[in-house]
């Protein structure tokens, strides 16, 4: 485990995944992240690489040869390598051997960095493309967060604010993909969403393609506490609970395999496309109030 401190967060990483596994203000003396109860869901913050969400059937085609990829791809499940660390900063990195190679025919180097500023934990990414061939990739994140965040309330008594207002309607993801059906979400004029499980409870993900919002807010009118979540650049947004005591933020590059999807890895929806020696970075930050 990899502990990260400053005056305000206590930040805890395991090494396997790179996942952080815990998030305490100090000053507030709240918890904020999810504890992994296997009761409802035993992960905290995982990431989502080489795919995110599903493929179709847990197996895709690249130059005609099959591969076999389970649900958000290896990376959560792997050890990766501690490149350096401080007090407010860790460095980890994952790359290619012959177990990857075997799922998932491309050379690559992954990096994670957790960067502590204040009351701020920024979760930072980067894909390098180390072989001949182009790389294929999509990268995503998961991190799960209490709520309620504080005792004596309700998951129903928290909202998703976001920044803008929006009109989108959310992707429907089935059994076999995402379908080509959306449903609203949002009233007419609106940028909240009310929280309850009945969003999620017979639908899954909330899954967004194309907000006009580039962060969001959980809070609560009876809490004092919440987190401002900032996700610039991501294309792709989902929002998820088992339904269980806590909430999933999650930006994405790339998305889960369509109803109709052909199977092939060049042409899935989201996908990066990374030439020879070219890097892929992007960031996102929570901030804890």
């Amino acid at each position: 485990m990899v502990y990260l401190k400053n005056d305000f967060l206590d930040v805890e990483i395991d090494i396997k995944g790179a996942e952080v596994k815990k998030i305490y203000h100090r000053q507030f003396q709240l918890d904020y992240l999810w504890n992994s109860d296997a009761a409802y869901w035993s992960r905290s913050s995982p990431i989502l690489f080489p795919i995110v969400g599903k493929v179709k059937d847990n197996t895709y085609t690249y130059k005609d040869q099959p591969y076999h990829l389970t649900q958000h791809g290896f990376a959560r499940d792997k050890e990766f390598i501690l490149e350096s660390s401080t007090t407010t900063e860790a460095v980890f990195s994952l790359s290619s051997n012959s177990e990857t190679l075997s799922v998932y025919p491309f050379e690559f180097k992954l990096y994670l960095t957790y960067t502590l500023s204040e009351s701020s934990l920024t979760v930072a990414y980067k894909v390098m493309q180390v072989g001949k061939e182009e790389l294929l990739f999509s990268i995503g994140a998961h991190p799960a967060f209490l709520c309620p965040l504080e005792p004596g309330l309700s998951f129903e008594d928290y909202q998703l604010t976001f920044e803008k207002e929006e009109s989108i309607q959310r992707l429907l993801l089935g059994p076999s993909g995402v379908s080509k059906e959306t449903e609203k979400v949002f009233e007419p004029g609106s940028k909240v969403i009310p929280l309850n499980y009945n969003l999620f409870e017979t639908k899954d993900a909330i899954i967004f393609k194309g907000l006009n919002s580039t962060s969001m807010t959980l809070s609560s009118s009876k809490a004092s506490h919440g987190l401002h979540f900032h996700f610039t650049g991501f294309p792709y947004m989902g929002i998820w609970t088992k339904p269980g005591p806590f909430l999933c933020i999650e930006p994405w590059f790339g998305i889960a395999d369509a109803e109709d999807a052909d199977g092939k890895l060049e042409h899935k929806e989201g996908v990066i496309h990374l030439s020879s020696g070219e890097v892929f970075q992007a960031a996102y930050r929570m901030e804890f109030f």
